[in-house]
């Protein structure tokens, strides 16, 4: 007997957007130098970001209870979903019936942005520097295109038989005519529109401790509002039973909706010594210790966390430090022309002076600290349709402070499947991925053949230390055979010689 497919997918309607728009900003600024030792810089932007609109409005909303579909000024929607709206399970409103700007998100006009700065010279040595201002972002145009895939303009239809059928139900010419199985669900973005925007301070002193070194602690801190932040909608709670039976409005599967609710709060502080380049030497180092918290790190999933909600009803309970977030970081940088050579004590004549003079020895060093991530559960404990973004019990900390190998980098004995119909009390981001050491050098030396020609030699090695950098997170899926442990990291120790002709 032949076998057929079982289940098929395809997308029906055009699933594409035509989308227009328009900014407009403004500013302006001003220097002050109130004294020798004292300047004020202070200034005003004003941005008009329009939100993107189908040309055609072509767009549409999916909320708990409803879809909102695009249309002019008089309330007519396009042509277009004609085709597709008896397919839709709830009610269906115009954007003018429902109130909404045909971008299907609320305008936003209120973007003020003042900045204002201050130099202050205490002594020769000594000068502070104080800044604030409030700076805007633009949220992705790229994420609204989700309302382009949404009925009554495009519907991705997914059919299923029998598997053992002899019948070639699902070829792809009678595909399209099959009976689509399962709820109808989309994808939406919140109408609230709220603008990202991230307030910024700054206090520094710089001062000069002898020739050519200079010091610097500086402190920075930063609240963001306003980010966009996926959740989803229409989930049932946790519990026996039938999931789509379950659900708040069970006329529809579960979905993805954009809010604007994201927010990050981030400190940190640096001390940096500089060598401005003098006798041939050149030194740059800054050290940072800084902490972020944030609901979510980015609007998709990565390779530290899904970055949606386990229990879509307690977004506080998210909250916790962000996925990005590298409490320790040095970073240095080193020139060092070897002193040998004209205007060195020693200066060899002949070919040995040719060859010996003019080397010069650079180094770059990164160091920094692992940043968190979380563990996951690789099914649905909870019988909530959200499986891939709950966590399990956690019973100690799972960190280890000694014995970490790739195969075993934290405790995987600390965490244990919640009861079933629940969700685990394991927290956002609370395990620790490896950090980063790595120096690289390089020696080179440029001989001059000619007024017009010079020949560059290039020896540079990359990670010097051939430090072991695991890459990304090990295995954060609990209870499955690669969980605790690392398959890969990042390159080795590299050389390279490079020779370069300019003229």
């Amino acid at each position: 007997m032949l076998g057929y497919p079982s289940s098929a997918s395809g997308g029906i309607g055009r699933g594409e957007e035509d989308a227009r728009t328009y900014w407009l900003h403004l500013y302006a600024q001003d220097d002050w130098r109130v004294s020798k030792r004292l300047a004020l810089n202070y200034g005003l932007r004003y941005e008009i970001n329009q939100q993107m609109r189908e040309a055609q409005n072509r767009l549409s909303n999916i909320e708990l209870d409803r879809f909102v579909i695009a249309s002019d000024k008089d309330g007519n929607i396009h042509p277009d979903a004609k085709a597709l709206l008896s397919m839709i399970p709830v009610t269906y409103v115009t954007s003018k019936e429902a109130g909404y700007d045909r971008s299907l998100m609320r305008p936003s006009y209120n973007r003020f942005a003042p900045r204002v700065g201050l130099a202050w010279s205490l002594d020769p040595k000594t000068v502070v520097r104080i800044g604030a201002g409030v700076f805007y972002n633009q949220w992705a145009y790229g994420v609204q295109t989700v309302l382009m895939k949404n009925l009554p303009f495009y519907f991705n239809k997914n059919v299923t038989t029998a598997a053992d059928t002899e019948i070639p139900s699902l070829t792809t010419r009678n595909i399209l005519s099959s009976p689509a199985t399962g709820t109808i669900g989309g994808a939406g973005v919140d109408y609230n529109f709220r603008t990202e925007l991230a307030q910024s301070w700054t206090l520094g002193v710089q001062h000069t401790l002898a020739q050519d070194w200079v010091a610097e602690l500086s402190y920075f801190g930063s609240h963001l509002i306003g980010a966009d932040d996926n959740t989803l909608e229409n989930v049932p709670r946790p519990g026996p039973g039938p999931i789509d039976l379950r659900r708040p409005n069970p006329q529809l599967s579960g979905f993805q909706v954009l809010h604007w609710g994201g927010w990050t709060w981030y400190h940190s502080g640096t001390l940096k010594l500089e060598k401005r380049y003098s006798a041939g030497l050149g030194i740059n180092g800054s050290y940072t210790w800084s902490k972020s918290m944030d609901p979510a790190s980015s609007p998709g999933a990565t390779f530290f966390e899904t970055n949606l909600p386990q229990d879509p009803s307690c977004r506080a309970c998210e909250r916790a430090l962000s996925s990005f977030d590298h409490r320790h970081r040095l970073v240095f940088s080193t020139t060092y022309e070897l002193p040998v050579g004209p205007g060195h004590a020693y200066n060899p004549s002949g070919v040995l002076g040719a060859l010996a003079g003019g080397w010069s020895v650079s180094g770059i060093g990164t160091f920094q600290t692992g940043a968190p991530f979380s563990v996951n559960l690789p099914s649905d404990n909870a019988n909530t349709g959200n499986g891939p973004n709950q966590r399990p019990d956690v019973l100690r900390n799972p960190n280890l402070t000694s014995g970490k190998t790739p195969e075993r980098w934290f405790d995987t004995g600390a965490f244990v499947m919640p009861a079933q119909f629940t969700y685990g009390n394991a927290g956002r981001n609370i395990v620790y991925a490896d950090g980063y050491t790595n120096f690289d050098l390089s020696l080179t030396r440029e001989f001059k053949m000619d007024e017009t020609r010079r020949l560059e030699f290039r020896a540079e090695v990359f990670n010097l230390s051939n430090h072991t950098n695991f890459d990304q997170t090990p295995g954060r899926i609990a209870f499955t055979p690669n969980f605790g442990r690392y398959f890969s990291a990042l390159n080795p120790r590299q050389m390279q010689f490079g020779l370069r002709l300019m003229f």
